[in-house]
């Protein structure tokens, strides 16, 4: 299976010292809530899946989701704008046994 690598992403200042709007920093920090809960997800379904197919794919999006991760945070602290707190492992259960089944695991 082929990895998906993430489009770029960026901002359109005319300006380096051109601040972002607030819709702009909303959507980095949705984004950035978003990601965090997505790695706390995924790192769920690695612990296990036993399909190396579903596997692989899980394992590509965890990947987009750090990359994710590392670019919001990196916009943030150009802007000096906190970093939001997001989801971390404290919030999973990794040992928790299985609650769904391979297919819902390659659909969410």
């Amino acid at each position: 299976m082929q990895t998906i690598k993430p489009i770029k992403l960026g901002s359109n200042k005319t300006s380096p010292t051109e601040k972002l709007t607030s819709a702009e920093m909303g959507k980095h920090w949705a984004t950035y809530m978003g990601n965090s809960m997505a790695k706390c997800i995924l790192s769920y379904f690695l612990q296990n899946v036993e399909d190396n197919d579903i596997k692989t794919l899980l394992e590509n999006a965890l990947k987009l989701s750090e990359d994710f991760l590392k670019i919001t945070t990196e916009i943030f602290n150009k802007e000096n704008f906190p970093i939001p707190k997001g989801f971390s492992q404290e919030d999973v259960n990794l040992g928790a046994p299985r609650l769904f089944q391979v297919i819902y695991m390659s659909i969410i």
